[in-house]
């Protein structure tokens, strides 16, 4: 349980370099986020079985994924409707 742990914290710590290097595309990003909520609810999974003796902590992550991946897809088809695609660049907030 301890490798799972680690491992997922390396990639975590990846994702999270990674993330900050997209700069054009907005499902990218969004994927990314999604990829890092994973790994980080594979942690609690791994922490609860060592650590801890309730899931609590599981439900909590697993709520607020579900929460972030709906706030994130509400944002990208809003996106998409106002610019007709998911490309970021600076002279998106003008109108």
């Amino acid at each position: 349980m301890l490798n799972l742990m680690t491992c997922s914290l390396l990639l975590l710590g990846a994702l999270y370099i990674y993330f900050f290097s997209i700069k054009y595309r907005f499902l990218s990003a969004l994927l990314v986020l999604e990829a890092m909520v994973l790994l980080l609810l594979i942690f609690t999974v791994a922490l609860t079985f060592t650590m801890l003796d309730s899931l609590s902590l599981y439900f909590f992550v697993l709520t607020l994924s579900v929460s972030e991946a709906a706030l994130g897809l509400a944002l990208l088809i809003s996106f998409g409707k106002f610019k007709g695609n998911d490309l970021l660049n600076s002279k998106m907030y003008n109108f």
